[in-house]
């Protein structure tokens, strides 16, 4: 089964990959340190601190020519910055994280979804 990213929902499989369709070689949601919701190809989850993950693959990837993408959710308008930073994507490892706290200026645990895309 293919994993692809489709600009009109989630996750999805399909074969063969439509044009303008695109391998998402992993991916993960994560909640709070870490607990996997639900995820492709990923075999464990770090919490390095607060708000700074690494998503150990399953599978090694070929290469680390990979786009990183993902999106922080939030509960309250303290929270500036929402979105993630990808770091250190290796073929067997990505790491990713975000969710600064404009209150204490520190990072925060929350509801993260990041992934490689080929």
């Amino acid at each position: 089964m293919t994993t692809i990213l489709r600009g009109d929902d989630n996750f999805d499989s399909a074969s063969p990959i439509p044009a303008g369709q695109y391998t998402a070689k992993a991916w993960i949601n994560q909640t709070n340190g870490t607990t996997i919701n639900a995820s492709a190809n990923i075999s464990s989850l770090v919490d390095n601190n607060p708000g700074r993950y690494t998503a150990n693959l399953s599978n090694a990837l070929t290469s680390i020519n990979f786009v990183c993408f993902g999106t922080r959710m939030y509960t309250s308008v303290s929270e500036d910055r929402q979105g993630i930073a990808c770091q250190a994507v290796t073929t067997s490892s990505f790491g990713h994280g975000g969710g600064h706290n404009q209150g204490n200026g520190g990072f925060e645990d929350g509801t993260y979804s990041a992934g490689l895309l080929e």
